[in-house]
């Protein structure tokens, strides 16, 4: 049976959303993913590496070098039981070490694991605001408190290279809209994130059945070659 880890982070949302937004999200898009595929979705990874927001409470974040150990064992673990492993990752900050892990892995034990980042699937144009909020919201998930007026902070690209505190004295990252947020915005990108994901998992899950059969047939014919 093919297996879904959702992943993600527990760190500062700004002052409207919690700290598990990125987990409660990626963990609605496995089980989506996993009904569909008819695959078994595992508990997810709360903690990962947030250095960006390591100056907002109440982030806790994993050494990223420790992180990507830990990734890897845990997928490695599930790979025990599981025939391949698709890791849905709510948290964009750990999309590098994902990949570089999914890639290890493959190379190690064949081609098993898919990394999924989330949110290079769909337009989503800040870290704690309108959009993720909104997304929050979709999924039945409750802000913690809902802002009076628009506040823009920082440029949700520059993420990857700066911390959160140096672009933003919220913890918001691109804009927060009062007039913005619906869940009819989060479904729109909600549906768009699960169709896109659903779309990587099974062109991956076809090309390693191909990649599987071919190299079976390989090994058959090694087989007979040396009988001969």
């Amino acid at each position: 049976m093919d297996c879904v880890i959702p992943m993600g982070s527990f760190e500062q949302h700004g002052p409207f959303l919690p700290p598990t937004v990125d987990t409660e999200i990626a963990t609605h898009v496995a089980k989506r993913i996993g009904g569909s595929l008819g695959a078994r979705v595992l508990e997810p990874v709360w903690y990962s590496c947030s250095h960006e927001h390591i100056d907002f409470p109440p982030t806790i974040s994993v050494p990223c070098e420790t992180f990507a150990d830990y990734a890897k064992a845990v997928i490695k673990g599930a790979l025990k039981w599981c025939e391949r492993v698709l890791v849905v990752a709510g948290h964009g900050g750990i999309a590098d070490i994902g990949n570089a892990v999914a890639s290890q892995l493959n190379y190690e034990l064949g081609p098993r694991v898919l990394w999924i980042n989330i949110w290079s699937l769909a337009p989503v144009r800040d870290h704690a605001g309108s959009d993720e909020a909104s997304i929050y919201l979709a999924i039945g998930g409750r802000m913690t408190a809902v802002p009076d007026k628009r506040i823009c902070e920082g440029d949700v690209h520059l993420m990857r290279y700066l911390r959160t505190s140096w672009m933003s004295k919220s913890g918001i990252v691109g804009c927060i809209d009062p007039a913005e947020i619906s869940e009819e915005r989060g479904r729109s990108l909600l549906e768009t994130i699960v169709y896109k994901a659903l779309e990587k998992a099974n062109t991956f899950l076809t090309a390693t059945r191909e990649i599987g059969g071919a190299q079976h047939n390989a090994t058959q014919v090694d087989r007979v070659q040396r009988v001969d």
